[in-house]
C-alpha cells in the first residue's frame, strides 16, 4: 500500500470502533486524509487525539440523509475532492424472525441498506472527477444466512444487490466498486446488536471475541481498494468454508448451520 492512499481524501463511516476505527488509522498512516463519521462525536475525538493525526470529524447519523450530505461536502470543503467512500457502519441483531418486531426490522434496514442508498446519491459525482472507490463493507451474511439474523442477513442481502447493480450502472466512468464481506472479526457487533423489540443484545458473542483483528480485516480491504478488486472476504476458514457450500452445496450448509453454535 506504500504511497497509494498518500494525499487521497476518503470518508470512512462507523469510524468510532471496529473496522470503520481500525481503516481510518490505516488511510491516515498511508498518508490519506480521512473524514470519520459516526453518531458519538467523543470517541471521534478520542481517535484523533490518540493517533496524533489530523482527522476530519463529521458526526453524524448514517440514516439521515442530511448527514450524509453534510459529510460529503464537508470532505469536499475540507480537502477539496473525494478519492474514496467506505461505508462500514452497520448494526447486526440476534432474535429469530418469529419474534423480532417490524419496526426492529426496518431500523436494520435504515442502518445497512438505506444509508448506502443516501451515501451513493450524494458522493457519486464527486467521486467520478476522481475516478475513485465506492465500498461497501457488508458481511459473509450478504452472501448466505444464519438463524437469528433474518433481518440483519436480509439488510446484508439488499445491499449486496445494490452494489451488483451500481457497479455494471457506472462501469464506464471509471469508478472502482467494491463489496467487503467480512467473517467474525473483533468488534462490538454483538454489544450493540438488536434485540427482538430493538434493544441492544449487550453480550459479547464467543465467534466474534474470537474473530479476526480488526487491523486485519482493514488491512484486506484497503488492499483489495488499492488493486481495485470487486469483492474481498476478511474471515476465518470456517466463514469461507460456509461461503463455498453457499454456493456449491447449499443443502449441506444448512445441515452444518442447523447443528452450529452460531454465538
Amino acid at each position: 500500500m506504500e504511497n497509494y492512499f498518500k494525499d487521497k481524501s476518503f470518508i470512512v463511516t462507523g469510524a468510532s470502533s471496529g473496522i470503520g476505527r481500525a481503516l481510518s488509522i490505516l488511510l491516515a498512516q498511508e498518508g490519506a486524509n480521512v473524514a470519520i463519521m459516526a453518531r458519538t462525536e467523543s470517541k471521534l475525538e478520542q481517535l484523533k487525539a490518540g493517533l496524533g493525526k489530523d482527522l476530519l470529524i463529521v458526526p453524524g447519523d448514517v440514516t439521515s440523509q442530511e448527514d450524509c450530505k453534510n459529510v460529503v461536502q464537508a470532505t469536499i470543503d475540507s480537502y477539496g475532492k473525494l478519492d474514496g467512500l467506505i461505508h462500514n457502519a452497520g448494526v447486526s441483531m440476534r432474535a429469530t424472525a418469529a419474534e423480532t418486531r417490524v419496526q426492529t426490522y426496518r431500523k436494520l434496514m435504515e442502518v445497512n441498506f438505506f444509508s448506502m442508498v443516501f451515501l451513493f446519491q450524494e458522493a457519486l459525482a464527486q467521486i467520478e472527477k476522481t475516478k475513485g472507490h465506492i465500498v461497501a463493507v457488508s458481511s459473509m451474511m450478504g452472501r448466505y444466512s444464519t438463524q437469528e439474523r433474518s433481518g440483519y442477513n436480509a439488510s446484508k442481502h439488499a445491499l449486496q444487490g445494490f452494489m451488483n447493480s451500481v457497479r455494471l450502472e457506472i462501469m464506464d466512468k471509471g469508478i472502482h466498486v467494491m463489496v467487503a464481506s467480512p467473517g467474525f472479526v473483533k468488534t462490538s457487533g454483538s454489544l450493540n446488536a438488536l434485540t427482538a423489540d430493538g434493544t441492544p443484545y449487550g453480550k459479547m458473542d464467543s465467534a466474534i471475541s474470537g474473530g479476526l483483528d480488526p487491523k486485519k480485516a482493514a488491512q484486506i480491504i484497503l488492499s483489495g481498494i488499492e488493486h481495485r478488486k470487486r469483492d474481498v472476504f476478511p474471515g476465518g476458514p470456517k466463514e469461507k468454508l460456509g461461503l463455498f457450500l453457499s454456493k456449491w452445496a447449499p443443502s449441506m450448509l444448512d445441515k452444518t448451520l442447523v447443528k452450529s453454535k452460531i454465538k
